[in-house]
């Protein structure tokens, strides 16, 4: 029997392209796991640090305020708290390292009865600040064990990949040192302890995924704080997150604290709403089991992150640029293979025999299992990779569309919103203009017919006109008399043509000097009408002229003056 390097790996006896096989499918056939993750992780609503940063090159901001009560049985006092909690986290160099600041500033109001006296008194300050460094130890779901078998079940069915594995219960653990800072004269701390003090957390994280419960992460924390002061406090925090469906999550989280100046155990319990994949909103409520004091506490908050992470890229194996080859390419390969395997058995050079197998590895070609290998065997497998790499690459497209889908969204509604105010701004503009511009015109008719009264009462434009439509009247009425001496002489001159028909040549001679001085008459009056007709003309264009010029040098200054106003206002916009 022909021993096969895929069920027993003797790494000294395979192939380069055997040894390429076997890694690639240990890591297809593994989860993988980064610091970094498409939406936001935080720590919030709940008091315990996950194991895992924010990943490299990301900004955190996390924060809430709380409001409560709290009741001191032997103190007999009753006191009203606000909080304000704030954490800044920022992963830095690589994905494992994170730095963060935590601080906590507290206000409350104590009430206590000394006799038949209640005295108030009111105390605000920082509860602590925190500055520290969180590095992953060890992270399961990424680095595969080096004696874990391929299971080639798992890699084709969904079932076998996502079944419960008591491995899984090995978590993620984080380390945690920081050093913290408070006040002199501190009324929330201890007298004597230290302005600066140390503070180291070991934190565990697992992440469990089922199909028909949901997501589940439990995260637990082991502190040491305060170790060089005189109340050194230990301390431990659990909390178990279940998401509910892609935008809701429950959590409730148990935190005991032991120290000489202070020991408690509380209970939280609240939920989460991922409003989108950078920001997070939650809410929580927490209570304790003492009556020295007895703590109950609402509080909100929310967690934003600024993603300036270098996304990750998908390396393809030599040979899988193109999905699978096709049977005659992959015989020919074949073939190349054996033949290059029997001419480095006989070369025996082992100088030559290693330039060969590195040039087998830079040639892209399909690797193969060994050359007793069945061949369907292998066609299968890497169908199947071929498969499940499409399968992967055509869901990373659909995320990739959504996102880029919901980003042209919110980009065409900012658009939209934004057209529409500049629409009503211009449309408010332009009916302030135009009520501004009919005032403006009224106001400019007014002036017009203010100027031009004042300059016919001083040019006397008004009596001219009025004169020579006295003297065109008269003149109308010598014409209607002379008319009517005209007919008279007329009439007379037939009848005396009549009556005298054997008159002299002077007689005639005369009258037809009559007549025609008569007629020169006629016509120096007719003469002198036209001429007066002709003035009253020209003096009225030029009247018409003079209000014209003066109506547009009018409407010049104000379109001026209102250009001058307009951008005024835009400057001012």
């Amino acid at each position: 029997m022909i021993k096969s390097a895929i069920f027993e790996p003797n790494l000294l006896n395979m192939s380069p392209k055997s040894m390429l096989l076997l890694v690639s499918l240990f890591l297809l056939g593994l989860t993988a796991s980064s610091q970094y993750t498409e939406k936001i992780n935080t720590n919030r609503p709940g008091t315990s640090q996950g194991a895992f940063s924010v990943g490299n090159n990301v900004l955190q901001v996390e924060g809430g305020f709380g409001i409560g009560k709290e009741k001191h049985k032997l103190f007999k006092t009753k006191t009203n708290t606000f909080n304000f909690d704030y954490t800044i986290r920022y992963g830095l160099l690589i994905e494992q390292l994170e730095i963060n600041l935590n601080g906590s500033f507290r206000t409350e109001g104590v009430k206590q009865t000394v006799g038949a006296n209640e005295e108030k008194i009111r105390r605000t300050d920082f509860e602590f600040n925190t500055i520290g460094v969180k590095y992953l130890i060890y992270d399961p779901y990424k680095k595969p064990k080096e004696n874990d078998s391929i299971n080639y079940d798992e890699l084709k069915s969904w079932k076998e990949r996502y079944k419960f594995k008591w491995k899984n219960l090995i978590p993620a653990v984080s380390a945690y040192a920081g050093m913290n800072y408070v006040n002199t004269d501190n009324p929330f701390t201890f007298p004597t302890d230290q302005t600066i003090s140390p503070k180291f957390v070991v934190m565990t994280q697992n992440n469990w995924w089922t199909s028909n419960a949901g997501s589940w992460v439990l995260v637990t924390n082991l502190i040491v704080d305060k170790i060089t002061t005189d109340n050194p406090a230990f301390g431990w925090i659990i909390t178990s997150t279940h998401t509910l469906n892609d935008k809701w999550a429950i959590f409730g989280e148990y935190q005991g604290q032991k120290s000489n100046f202070y020991s408690d155990d509380i209970l939280r319990l609240g939920g989460a709403y991922l409003f989108n994949n950078d920001l997070q909103i939650d809410a929580n409520i927490a209570t304790n089991f003492k009556d020295t004091p007895s703590i109950f506490r609402v509080s909100v908050g929310a967690s934003y992150r600024f993603d300036w992470h270098y996304k990750d890229e998908i390396i393809e194996k030599p040979g899988f640029e193109s999905g699978i080859k096709g049977k005659e390419d992959l015989e020919e390969e074949e073939e190349e293979g054996k033949d290059k395997n029997k001419d480095e058995k006989e070369d025996g050079d082992f100088d030559e025999l290693e330039e060969i197998e590195n040039d087998s590895l830079k040639s892209e070609k399909t690797p193969f299992i060994n050359d007793f290998e069945d061949g369907s065997h292998r066609d299968a497998m890497e169908q199947d990779l071929d498969e499940r790499r499409t399968e992967q690459r055509l869901e990373r497209e659909r995320i990739e569309k959504e996102k880029q889908d919901k980003k042209d969204d919110k980009k065409f509604q900012k658009e939209e919103r934004r057209r529409l105010k500049r629409e009503a701004k211009e449309a408010k503009q332009a009916e302030k203009a135009k009520i501004k511009a009919e005032k403006e015109k009224q106001k400019m008719i007014q002036d017009i017919d203010a100027e031009l009264d004042k300059m016919e009462q001083d040019e006397g434009v008004d009596d001219e006109l009025q004169k020579i439509d006295e003297e065109l009247k008269k003149l109308e009425e010598m014409e209607k008399g002379l008319d009517a001496e005209k007919t008279q002489e007329k009439e007379k001159t037939e009848e005396e043509k009549k009556a005298k028909e054997d008159e002299d040549i002077d007689a005639a001679y005369d009258k037809l000097q009559k007549d025609q001085e008569k007629a020169k008459k006629e016509e120096e009056k007719r003469r002198k009408k036209e001429e007066k007709k002709r003035l009253k003309e020209e003096k009225k264009k030029k009247k018409e002229e003079e209000k014209r010029k003066k109506a547009e040098e009018k409407k010049k200054k104000e379109e001026q003056e209102k250009n001058d106003d307009d951008k005024g206002d835009d400057n001012e916009d």
